[in-house]
């Protein structure tokens, strides 16, 4: 697989009132990270097409990569701009890419190469979160937003068919606003793939706060409680059928406990121990992960979200191996976020201590809260 690319930086940013692609992101510009997220084995080079007196601004901003950076004079259309670069690829695909995308990540470029790969193209696309309503002169009508995509970058295409269907909407002074419409119009229809709501396409200044570094914040967590007969042993927010159960004033779910006070510690605020006492009725045998659900509002009241959660469980018996994919469900549920950012893990205490003894579990949690932007 051998793919070009085309970043086209041909526009104007009338709507931005500065030129976004030399706008300050991550210690680099806009255009770097767009251009740094095409550093794939697959990709053999990258087109930029621009206006001849900002190529030295753009190449001063892009720096050194590993991989040839190609430019060649912009259009005064989008599509001329692609036109132009198209002329420079020899790949036997061709991958176009907005410039003021820079969130685009390493998968979804994965993603389309594949997908180009089988179907000869492939276009990125979001489900709307939003109603959708067609405007229709003085009123509009509701359409089903099941059927509706919203269109990303980068779109793969075969490089002759694309070149071929350029050529022929030269000939027909057909305008196209994006590379997609040009090959489905002369081509064939266009394959679709997943995008990422992430990778969104900076246009109006109220996106700048995108642009803004991202506040992280860390915290720790650690309990431990005794084993009991009589009582219900609950990990992570999942019941175990097991002899003996955690003694604590609540459910004793050590591991949400440690998580929470992990949370809590993220935010500078007192642990679990002050915010829920354990001499206090109200909390008299408390279902663990309703006291996180008030922990993970008080996180979002604060401002932040949580960015990815490490927590092990530290204990002889029982096995937890197959509980702990119920376990990161039951989290990811709590926290709103993909099971990918949560992890739990199992370990024993090579049979030292209480732990290895078999009368108590332990639990560590590490968490990364992110500042809502």
């Amino acid at each position: 697989m051998k793919i070009d690319v085309i970043i086209p930086c041909g526009g104007s940013s009338t709507r931005m009132g500065a030129d976004k692609l030399l706008l300050p992101l991550d210690g680099g510009t806009v255009i770097a990270r767009s251009a740094a997220a095409f550093m794939r084995p697959y990709v053999q080079k990258l087109i930029v097409p621009c206006p001849p007196q900002k190529r030295a601004a753009y190449a001063a901003a892009i720096g050194e990569l590993q991989l040839p950076v190609v430019f060649c004079d912009g259009g005064e259309t989008r599509t001329a701009s692609v036109r132009n670069a198209l002329a420079l690829c020899d790949s036997p695909f061709v991958a176009i890419h907005d410039g003021a995308r820079p969130f685009v990540t390493g998968k979804l470029i994965d993603d389309g190469a594949r997908v180009c790969e089988e179907r000869g193209s492939a276009v990125p696309c979001v489900s709307p979160s939003d109603s959708v309503r067609i405007a229709d002169g003085d009123g509009s009508h509701a359409v089903d937003r099941a059927t509706v995509r919203l269109v990303q970058t980068p779109q793969f295409f075969d490089r002759e068919k694309l070149l071929r269907a350029y050529a022929r909407a030269d000939a027909d002074g057909f305008a196209p606003t994006d590379d997609a419409q040009v090959f489905e119009r002369y081509c064939a229809p266009v394959a679709l793939f997943d995008g990422d709501v992430r990778n969104v396409k900076l246009t109006v200044p109220e996106d700048l706060r995108l642009l803004a570094p991202t506040r992280f914040r860390v915290g720790t967590g650690w309990d431990i409680h005794v084993l009991a007969e009589g009582r219900k042993l609950i990990l992570g927010g999942v019941e175990f059928d097991f002899p003996k159960g955690l003694v604590g004033h609540s459910d004793a779910d050590v591991l949400t406990h440690a998580v929470m006070d992990a949370v809590l510690g993220a935010l500078g605020r007192r642990d679990i121990g002050c915010l829920f006492p354990d001499d206090d009725p109200a909390f008299e045998g408390a279902d663990s992960m309703k006291l996180l659900a008030h922990v993970v509002e008080t996180m979002r009241e604060d401002g932040y979200r949580l960015n990815n959660l490490s927590a092990t469980v530290v204990c002889e018996k029982p096995k937890l191996k197959d509980a702990i994919p119920r376990m990161v469900a039951r989290y990811a549920e709590a926290f709103g976020c993909d099971v990918s950012a949560i992890n739990v893990a199992a370990t024993t205490s090579e049979k030292t201590g209480a732990v290895g003894e078999g009368s108590a579990i332990a639990a560590i949690a590490y968490v990364s809260l992110a500042a809502d932007k």
